[in-house]
């Protein structure tokens, strides 16, 4: 008892507030319900322990022990549970929190970059794919304008407008933080940062263009960053302003995939001395300009390690080489979602392949329509709704009154639907040969009288 009463003494000191014990008594259920009465129960069972942590928080750690058999057992099966390992306490806020989910920010991004630590970003444009990006702790998901072609199926990136941007962003943001991630290595878990991918056309004919598209990445989308194409002075401008406005930036040289048009196809850059040196200069000019970070696209890795260096902003590479300070690749990409001959021809020679499950769906795909074909599905297991078998008597009892009625309706549909497949069978509109034209033709009685012998 005296050993219980020092540790909530210990523990009210280490929170430095009255108002702490007001809080005690009804955090919000979605954390960690405590109660007065409730309190030294959990004090008895815990071992506590306080430390600092940023931005004024004090951090309450819990090592909970076996409470298997203990006296008090009843007591404390009727305690809420613990949802994290740890309970802090803001005090600008005044409040209680469980959560161990840390956002990551471009402030994130620039910190991984002082500590040599590698960032990861994959390009995903659904709920489904941000449900995976966001459970596997990646550290940023791009809601890219790629999704033009992935997605919608065009050539290039240059149709996809910002209502069809609007709309994909909307569904990965949906999708993050729903399920949690899987990062074991850490105590703490990470929410994605989230960059919406402002398509062609929405921010070149000017600054304040630009500043009213970008909101609504923000404002409608839930978007924490939107990314830019191009290095060149107006874009650092559009930069500045969007920056000034309130918008984190993320910069983009090297292959600048909406510029397709004047680069003459999605080719590599930065091959040549002079090109390679232009593309360090915009990367610099973005960053003075506000830019958080710069993707490196398709440009040879020597340079891309040059830039790197020469940066304060981390750069996220892809198709640059080793020497990024991130790496980025498309979710369908990486994964082999589509394994149809005409996407393989489009996958980028720098796209690493950690799954092929396009040949997992086709399989699959095949797999349901020869069990529909040859009737095993759904079969009984699958079919699991019954009626009682007093019901069934009921309804046999209903169709045996109207049964006459319904046979006879049923012979009217199908000869009806047997005299239009006839009649579709006669190509009147054009069409590939069925076989059938010669008989169609000799039972209307044309024989060759309108010439169609003489094309056969």
């Amino acid at each position: 008892g005296m050993q219980l009463q020092h540790t909530s003494s210990l523990l009210l000191k280490q929170c430095r507030s009255s108002s702490i014990s007001q809080n005690l008594r009804g955090l919000h259920k979605k954390s960690c319900t405590f109660q007065p009465e409730r309190l030294s129960s959990c004090l008895a069972f815990t071992s506590i322990t306080a430390q600092p942590s940023e931005h004024g928080c004090r951090r309450i750690h819990t090592n909970t022990q076996s409470w298997t058999n203990h006296p008090h057992q009843s007591i404390i099966n009727h305690l809420p549970p613990l949802h994290s390992n740890h309970l802090s306490y803001d005090s600008r806020r005044k409040h209680f929190s469980t959560s161990t989910t840390k956002k990551v920010t471009s402030l994130t991004l620039a910190s991984m970059k002082r500590h040599s630590k590698k960032i990861s970003m994959v390009t995903a444009y659904d709920y489904p794919s941000a449900l995976h990006v966001d459970r596997a702790g990646i550290d940023v998901i791009l809601v890219g304008d790629s999704c033009a072609m992935v997605e919608l199926g065009y050539s290039t990136t240059q149709p996809i407008t910002m209502d069809e941007m609007i709309h994909h962003c909307k569904a990965v943001k949906r999708g993050v933080g729903v399920a949690g991630n899987q990062n074991d290595t850490q105590q703490t878990a990470t929410t994605p940062m989230l960059v919406g991918d402002m398509p062609f056309g929405s921010y070149e004919i000017s600054p304040t263009h630009a500043l009213q598209n970008a909101y609504r990445f923000l404002k409608e989308a839930g978007m924490d960053c939107v990314k830019l194409e191009g290095g060149s002075s107006q874009r650092c401008e559009t930069t500045r302003q969007l920056v000034q406005g309130g918008i984190a930036v993320m910069g983009h040289v090297g292959l600048t995939p909406q510029a397709i048009s004047v680069l003459g196809g999605f080719r590599a850059q930065g091959r040549s001395a002079i090109r390679a040196r232009k593309i360090l200069d915009e990367a610099l000019r973005l960053q003075d300009a506000g830019a958080c970070s710069v993707v490196l696209e398709c440009v040879p890795s020597n340079v891309a390690r040059v830039i790197t260096d020469a940066l304060e902003i981390p750069t996220i590479g892809i198709g640059a080489g080793p020497h990024t300070d991130g790496q980025v690749l498309v979710y369908h990409d990486m994964l082999g979602m589509t394994s149809h001959p005409h996407h393989e021809h489009f996958v980028p020679k720098f796209c690493k392949r950690y799954a092929r499950v396009g040949d997992a769906v086709a399989e699959g795909l095949e797999q349901f329509k020869q069990d529909v074909k040859g009737g095993s599905f759904p079969g009984e297991e699958f079919s699991p709704y019954k009626m009682t078998e007093a019901e069934e008597i009921a309804f046999d009892n209903l169709l045996a009154q109207d049964a006459m009625n319904r046979e006879q309706s049923k012979d009217v549909a199908a000869r009806r639907l047997k005299e239009e497949d006839e009649y579709e069978s006669l190509n009147l509109y054009g069409g590939s040969s069925n076989g059938n034209d010669n008989d169609n033709d000799n039972d209307n009685g044309n024989g060759s009288a309108n010439g169609d012998n003489s094309t056969k």
